[in-house]
């Protein structure tokens, strides 16, 4: 897909998004809305597929229909939690599917002792899933509210701007380190190490912060 359509397709779907956003619950003009924005992420190839090699394919297909057909109703049912201003639509959607619903999906599949090793051992790792109904949320709180404020004060020499706290809502958000790297006109191995030492420093406290807003 060529640059330009990327960004046509990108326009759609923020503009999908919000004039449901605008509409009551139930309302026709609300599920025209999603019905375009929900036809239009399928159609678009945008779509990621995680974990691919990690499955034959046959169960492949089983657990990502599961995990896409629960996106899609998620997305339908929870569209007023969309923030054009954080994330694209796309952005928004292959992350609650990487993190979130292809995991509870391989969960149905196999169980809770199967899924150890085939997801992010990061930062979406540091509180279990069963402790929240929605884990992307608690995070982003955790992250935002920085109740001590320990996430910006941990950032770059001479770099305030890249705090720990300002990557760690990036990375929630899906950006790939050559895309922030660039944002901060640093180098991405500056960037991501600075990251994981953070991570390892405040793994504690973002868990503990993490169960609290679980509560």
């Amino acid at each position: 897909m060529n640059p330009t359509l990327i960004d046509k397709v990108d326009i759609l779907l923020q503009q999908l998004a919000t004039t449901a956003q605008q509409y009551p619950n139930l309302t026709e003009q609300r599920q025209l809305a999603l019905t375009k924005l929900v036809n239009t992420i399928v159609q678009s190839g945008r779509l990621h597929h995680p974990q691919r090699s990690q499955f034959s394919l046959d169960v492949y297909e089983d657990i990502y229909n599961e995990a896409l057909q629960e996106l899609l109703l998620y997305i339908c049912q929870n569209i007023d939690k969309y923030n054009p201003e954080r994330a694209s639509v796309m952005t928004w959607v292959n992350f609650l599917l990487e993190r979130r619903f292809f995991r509870e999906a391989v969960q149905k599949f196999f169980g809770q002792q199967h899924i150890t090793n085939i997801t992010d051992a990061h930062l979406n790792n540091l509180v279990p899933l069963e402790e929240s109904k929605n884990l992307t949320e608690i995070l982003i709180e955790c992250i935002e509210s920085d109740p001590e404020d320990i996430f910006k004060k941990e950032h770059i020499r001479e770099y305030p701007q890249a705090n720990f706290q300002a990557l760690a809502q990036q990375r929630i958000l899906g950006k790939s380190w050559k895309e922030i790297a660039t944002e901060y006109n640093l180098n991405i191995s500056t960037v991501s190490q600075f990251y994981y030492r953070c991570l390892d420093k405040l793994a504690e406290k973002i868990k503990t912060y993490c169960q609290d807003y679980a509560l």
